[in-house]
């Protein structure tokens, strides 16, 4: 029986502005909300470090709960907008508005694997890549330079925390401090984890324990948004104050710390995204609205593992 397949009309114009105009209140609603998400994390973390431990931060960031919770939502907001204004786009060119896969996608080509069965991204990121490969190599080494950035951020914080004085022009700038400081150890921890998420996402780790993607993918979101804003806003400050239209914020401190802190954390923040980004696509797996795409995880050297279910799209890391 012969099937007659209509082609889907152009969106109107009406419908291109809605988009438009979404991601628009989109991007402005989430950029007011990161403006001042990191403080309000980190200076939550410092606060609660304080209560139990009794003792003060190496720096005041106070924390306001109105004014978190007002970000929290702009950028709750903000965001929501921007996932809708790309699922309207995708459906406007006949793809899948969960996954964006084109309706004349191969069901039967497995994501992880190019025209010539050659391993993927999938398999640890050491085979021969699709059509997408320049941007999956630059993902896979935006991960490796996440887990430097974060190590090196870490390593000056703790190594502060142990009493040291590298990057300090006054030995006693913190006063008596040690690795439970809030502000020392806990950003530490964060570095941590950035540098976990930043090999787990370059290597496409499987371990034994099962994980949800969402669960790195948001961390990953949650620390981009959290690295962006500031390494924006603070090398825009080290520009005033190298005009003389500002002070620096915090005396004690060699003047190159605050050179280099703010574009590392704007370079960590944009290489995590970047390799939370390739990790996405490298998993996503069977898509459940529309069932296009394979299992993303298949075997080394060309051969396929056990067929999945039909609709598993779970990955780990």
């Amino acid at each position: 029986m012969e099937t007659t397949h209509l082609r889907e009309s152009p969106p109107a114009p009406t419908g291109a502005l809605a988009t438009g105009a979404a991601a628009v209140a989109g991007l402005a609603l989430a950029g007011v909300g990161a403006s001042g998400f990191a403080f309000d994390i980190v200076g939550g973390i410092m606060a609660a470090i304080a209560a139990v431990t009794g003792e003060s931060g190496v720096v005041d960031l106070g924390f306001d709960w109105p004014m978190a919770a007002a970000r929290a939502a702009a950028l709750a907001a903000g965001t929501t907008l921007l996932v809708t204004a790309v699922r309207r786009r995708r459906r406007a060119r006949g793809a899948c508005a969960r996954c964006g896969r084109p309706a004349g996608h191969d069901a039967a080509q497995p994501e992880g694997r190019d025209d010539a069965g050659h391993t993927s991204p999938a398999d640890g990121g050491r085979g021969t890549w699709p059509a997408r490969g320049s941007w999956q190599r630059l993902s896979v080494r935006a991960g490796y330079l996440t887990v430097l950035l974060a190590a090196g951020y870490g390593a000056l914080k703790v190594q502060w925390g142990l009493g040291g004085t590298f990057g300090l022009t006054d030995p006693r700038a913190f006063g008596d401090v040690h690795l439970w400081t809030p502000g020392l150890g806990d950003t530490g921890v964060l570095a941590l984890i950035g540098m976990a998420l930043g090999l787990g996402f370059a290597r496409t780790w499987r371990p034994p324990l099962r994980m949800p993607r969402w669960m790195p993918l948001t961390a990953a979101f949650v620390g981009s948004v959290m690295l962006v804003p500031v390494g924006v806003l603070g090398t825009g400050l080290r520009v005033a104050v190298a005009l003389g239209l500002a002070k620096a914020p915090l005396e004690g401190l060699s003047p190159w710390v605050f050179d280099v802190i703010y574009p590392w954390f704007l370079a960590w923040g944009l290489t995590m995204g970047t390799a939370a980004v390739g990790y996405h696509y490298r998993t996503r797996g069977v898509c459940r609205a529309c069932g296009r795409g394979r299992p993303a995880f298949v075997r080394h050297a060309g051969v396929e593992g056990p067929p999945a279910r039909e609709g598993a799209a779970t990955a780990t890391l």
